[in-house]
């Protein structure tokens, strides 16, 4: 399974799935450790957000950062103990620049999950405004693979409109992801399904970060 499973990016620009492990392994220089020097190089912060977001007395720190194309740009961040490959806990900042609404977003992705239904049984949606940010909000459960490399994940899409002081134009996905692997499937399932309101309601809780692009 891709690195994460569907991105706002791919879901408005190539209608398929995210970065490959390949394209991470291209994409993320940033945060590769140079075995040499034992060092980690920082994380390019293409959208000025923090580099650390806390959740619930977790700490999600900045590390991969990707813009692959003019008008996307991407940064994932994991607790400390979580590896990007296999992590059990993301929270992801999206920005793609132009002409589009966060319902074109929101519809695409629906789409997208409602196509999976043929060959995914957990494939499943909720979707709801936020009256007062008027953020739509997507939650939505999917899995891949077989016995010990089954992935299951759900996720929390905050989608919204985005206007910059320049008067740039586009949309905004904050995220948050979590996910089970192989035998830890049989907790995770129950676990998500009897906390979905607590996990959701804390995370539409946390304030937005702020994007501020670089100006050319």
């Amino acid at each position: 399974m891709n690195k994460a499973i569907l991105s706002i990016f791919t879901l408005i620009i190539l209608g398929s799935c995210n970065d490959s492990k390949a394209d991470v392994k291209e994409s993320s220089k940033e945060n590769i450790q140079n075995t040499e020097t034992n060092e980690v190089a920082a994380v390019e912060n293409y959208l000025n957000t923090p580099t650390q977001i806390k959740l619930n007395g977790t700490d999600f720190t900045l590390s991969w950062s990707s813009h692959p194309s003019a008008n996307y740009y991407k940064q994932e961040y994991i607790p400390q103990n979580n590896e990007l490959e296999t992590y059990k806990e993301m929270i992801s900042v999206e920005l793609v620049t132009g002409p589009l609404t966060a319902k074109d977003a929101v519809d695409q992705k629906i789409q997208e999950i409602e196509a999976r239904k043929a060959t995914d049984r957990v494939s499943n949606y909720a979707l709801k405004e936020d009256k007062e940010t008027k953020e739509l909000i997507l939650d939505f459960m999917m899995s891949e693979g077989s016995g010990e490399s089954t992935i299951l994940e759900w996720n929390v899409y905050r989608y919204a409109n985005f206007e910059d002081a320049s008067g740039q134009k586009g949309i905004s996905l904050f995220s948050l992801s979590k996910r089970g692997y192989g035998g830890e499937i049989a907790q995770f399932g129950p676990n998500i399904r009897d906390n979905r309101p607590k996990y959701m309601a804390d995370f539409i809780a946390l304030p937005r970060p702020t994007i501020r692009l670089n100006k050319n």
